[in-house]
């Protein structure tokens, strides 16, 4: 005896699949608006993560504005290059004794 299919298929009142157009037009998704960019996999250790969720979880709260990983980690690594960048260009000032 087969098995139950898992989904079984309405067999009475098949309505029409609505078309690709129509589908698209009611979920928006893609990339968002501002300059180009492109996705980037990052392999982070769990306590790493702990700690990110744990301060968006705060800032939600401080702010009452909603976050995810993916703009706190953009911010953060602006912010990261940014500073070494003017690191570079600053000199070093050597203290003399």
């Amino acid at each position: 005896m087969p098995a139950a299919p898992r989904h079984p298929r309405p067999t009475q009142d098949r309505r029409r699949q609505p078309s690709k157009a129509e589908a698209a037009s009611q979920h928006k998704a893609g990339r968002p608006p501002g300059p180009p960019s492109t996705i980037v996999n990052l392999r982070i250790p769990v306590d790493l993560l702990a700690q990110l969720d744990r301060y968006i979880d705060q800032l939600e709260v401080q702010t009452g504005l909603k976050a995810n990983r993916g703009m706190i980690a953009r911010r953060a690594l602006a912010l990261f290059l940014e500073t070494r960048a003017t690191d570079a260009v600053a000199p070093h000032l050597t203290v003399v004794e």
